[in-house]
């Protein structure tokens, strides 16, 4: 980039010059005077298929209630529909685009079927309304993820040539965008592919990505500011990419540096679910926004508003599945949802550039009116085993669901001849009756996130962890150790609210723990949650002091462990879910046939009896394969039980005397594959 161009770039940025003042939105040479700042967008691409889909249904009943209503519960549609979206203070949309999502019979894939021609439509509709538009490619003919990047069926042939393909990509990329422009679509950026961590149209990275990916990000962004500059507009070039809480994406915008991809915007998605803090998210972008002199922003973003499944088709959040992380710092209420939502678009506004000034665009809402066709959650059971056979009628017919049964043969990752539903309706900002609901007002450029939406928040349950507690003598007893409540209420939203434990139970513990007695003893420890003060108790046992250091390797090491000779296939894992307890465990796992022995050496202080433990999961891929545990002689062989099935091996009590000195000793010995976790060491006098 010369100087020239870096100037007007930032003078653009920074909302300074406008292109095309005075031309009408909608016409065929509008530029759109919204600036790329403070951007509160929304994923819309399934919109028309799911209005085909409450078309279908109001054909099949006979009736004109199924549609998307705004606060009065009014229908609004098409151009009615964008208009109210805008109205509320969304600026931008986000559109997918898929490549060709229809088998040969013209069977759509699902997911929106989102091909150019909706994105066509759409896009129209929304510059009508005064949004600006980002066109997303997927390159694929269906989703694209990390963990998926299926080359388009018209590509397949290349079988991932970075060099054909980065030909095929540069073509249709100019010709799609073309054919938006002429259709007066306001397109002002375009991300060249979706989640392309691993790969990008059927092309996997590898290396620095110079002989691969490198070539095809370069050639799409090239085509997006060629098409740009012959329509004499600034369309930005963004690439996207997921998984920040890995801390990979430093990385990333330094391979592209070396790659030389000449783009505008780097784009995250951020899930608190998933991918940390909102903070987190402000310090990894601004990071690549200062060294790499990038513009950012959150490409995608979504929270829930209640835990209830509406469409009979399990969620990607609900209660026990993906409901906690470190971001999901907000109840599930609508409340939530808005304050959720206002937190993206602030951790993008946060960033700052090498000289102070505000680097973040600003966050869009992944498919917030992505909604279930019908309420089935309070039918009997027969109505709605018949109530969902119809949806997956409309979902299969319509493209409206996650998939349809013709995706197979082209994905087969995707349920094999199961037309899929909705997966995010709790996330939607349209409630399962298709209206408006109040969290929309975190689209406003009013809202700060300190008024509340409405809702009946009528508590129906009070729920806390009352699995018993076993702590080591080292830990004294918080209200973060004792932990959380979970308020249920009658609507199905959810909120994480403080307990008020009781002072004098946790000083008779901490009494107890720190005078050197009691130990084995169990305490309860009551306490109150709510508004309504609910009584709730949770069991703590002040276990005996570990002899062991380090032996839940929290140390995010191996300090204080001795590795037998040839030790080998193991390693630290953090924050995952095969941490027993803590942040850290013990992972295993070799390609090969492996072993390993870590030790250490403790002295006697007291007779009596002893016993050496710890906590295991996993799973061997041969029968002579164990995990073990032993105190000098004697030791105990196990095998794993599977994923998250944890496991307690212990030696049994060994009787032993002041004066003596042991060796207490795990490790594993397994066949090539085999992989698990050990975590919480434990060797005391029972």
């Amino acid at each position: 980039m010369n100087k020239l161009k870096a100037i007007f770039l930032s003078a653009i940025l920074a909302g300074t010059m406008i292109l095309g003042a005075g031309c009408t939105p909608g016409s065929k040479a509008a530029k759109n005077s919204n600036s790329f700042s403070d951007i509160r967008g929304m994923d819309i691409s399934s919109y028309i298929s799911v209005q085909d889909g409450f078309d279908a249904l109001n054909k099949e009943e006979k009736t004109d209630t199924y549609g998307f209503k705004d606060f009065d519960g009014k229908i609004i549609r098409d151009q009615d529909f964008f208009n109210f979206l805008a109205k509320q203070g969304m600026n931008w949309v986000r559109i997918k685009v898929w490549n060709d999502p229809y088998d040969e019979d013209g069977n759509g894939y699902g997911g929106g079927n989102s091909d150019l021609k909706k994105a066509i439509k759409m896009g129209k509709w929304a510059t009508k309304a005064g949004m600006r538009v980002l066109i997303d490619f997927h390159y694929s003919d269906d989703w694209a993820d990390p963990a998926r990047q299926t080359a388009p069926k018209a590509w397949a042939d290349y079988k991932g040539d970075p060099d054909k393909t980065a030909k095929a990509l540069s073509k249709f990329t100019t010709e799609s965008i073309e054919k938006l422009l002429d259709e007066g679509v306001d397109v002002g950026m375009v991300q060249v592919g979706n989640e392309t961590n691993n790969g990008i149209a059927g092309v996997e990275a590898s290396g620095d990505w110079t002989s691969n990916v490198g070539k095809v990000y370069a050639a799409g962004c090239d085509a997006v500011h060629e098409v740009a500059k012959k329509h004499n507009r600034k369309i930005l070039a963004v690439v996207h990419f997921t998984d920040p809480q890995n801390k990979t994406q430093m990385q990333i915008a330094g391979n592209l540096d070396k790659c030389k991809v000449d783009y505008d915007v780097f784009a995250t998605s951020w899930y608190p679910y998933w991918h940390g803090t909102a903070e987190s998210i402000t310090e990894d972008l601004s990071q690549i926004a200062q060294k790499y002199n990038k513009k950012v922003m959150i490409a995608e973003t979504s929270y829930a508003n209640t835990l209830t499944d509406y469409d009979g088709f399990d969620n990607t959040v609900s209660d026990g599945n993906n409901d906690v992380g470190d971001g999901t710092v907000y109840p599930f209420t609508l409340d939530g949802q808005a304050k959720s939502f206002h937190s993206a678009v602030q951790a993008a506004l946060d960033v700052k550039d090498s000289n102070g000034k505000t680097a973040g665009l600003g966050a869009f809402y992944w498919e917030g009116a992505w909604n279930g066709l019908m309420d089935v959650s309070s039918l009997s059971s027969g109505d709605k085993l018949d109530a969902i056979a119809k949806e997956r009628r409309i979902w299969n017919s319509c493209g409206c669901g996650w998939t349809s049964s013709y995706s197979h043969d082209y994905d087969p990752t995707q349920t094999n001849g199961t037309a899929g539903g909705c997966v995010i309706e709790n996330q939607s900002f349209f409630g399962p009756d298709g209206k408006a609901l109040g969290s929309l007002i975190a689209f406003s450029k009013d809202y700060d996130g300190t008024k509340t939406v409405d809702q009946d928040l009528t508590v129906s349950e009070v729920k806390i962890n009352d699995e018993p507690l076993e702590l080591d003598p080292s830990t004294e007893l918080t209200a973060d150790v004792l932990g959380t409540a979970q308020i249920y209420y009658k609507n199905s939203s959810r909120a994480t609210v403080d307990v008020d434990w009781n002072t004098s139970d946790v000083e008779a513990y901490e009494k107890a723990r720190t005078s050197g007695k009691d130990y084995g003893k169990t305490f309860t420890i009551n306490g109150t949650a709510g508004d309504d003060k609910t009584p709730v108790s949770r069991e703590v046992t002040l276990l005996n002091p570990n002899l062991i250091k380090n032996g839940d390797f929290e140390t995010g090491d191996f300090t204080d462990w001795t590795a037998a000779d040839g030790s080998e296939g193991y390693d630290i894992e953090t924050d995952s879910n095969n941490v027993y307890k803590g942040h850290n465990t013990l992972h295993f796992y070799s390609e090969s046939d492996f072993d390993f022995e870590l030790s250490q050496t403790v002295k006697i202080t007291e007779d009596g009896d002893y016993e050496a433990s710890m906590i295991t999961s996993g799973e061997f891929t041969a029968s002579d394969s164990y995990a073990f545990i032993s105190v000098n002689d004697k030791s105990k062989n196990d095998v794993l039980n599977g994923w998250q099935a944890w496991n307690k091996q212990s030696t049994g009590t060994i009787h032993l005397k002041a004066g003596d000195t042991v060796k207490v000793s795990f490790g594993v010995k397994a066949a090539a594959k085999s992989w698990g976790a050990i975590d919480e060491v434990r060797f005391e006098k029972k």
